[in-house]
């Protein structure tokens, strides 16, 4: 793997991570509806420490996330009151995700 690739991954693991927080932040919230949608995800992740992150990371952290089962979609549309409008597919943290998130802030001695 070269330097760049090496880089790349590691931008990769920031996000993926900062996904799953994300999500379990939402869970935490006790929302009218479960998950975020992706423009949800997106407008959080560039609202944060993550500024300059694109859609296409976000896609490929997201894929990743799902290729492990560490999220789960929901596919329902129903209406969320706290948002006050219809919210469509959305994504939910899985157990897997749960516990990889538990584990690396364990090891990094943050508080999820």
């Amino acid at each position: 793997m070269d330097e760049e690739q090496e880089e790349r991954a590691l931008e990769l693991g920031v996000i993926l991570l900062e996904v799953l927080r994300l999500l379990n932040k939402s869970e935490e919230e006790a929302s009218t509806v479960e998950g975020l949608e992706h423009h949800e995800l997106f407008t959080l992740l560039r609202g944060g420490p993550h500024a300059t992150v694109t859609i296409e990371e976000l896609d490929a952290a997201i894929a990743t996330l799902l290729g492990n089962r560490m999220v789960s979609v929901l596919e329902d549309s129903q209406y969320a009151w706290d948002r006050g409008r219809i919210v469509g597919r959305r994504y939910t943290l899985a157990l897997p995700g749960k516990e990889y998130l538990l584990l690396k802030n364990e090891r990094s001695g943050r508080i999820a």
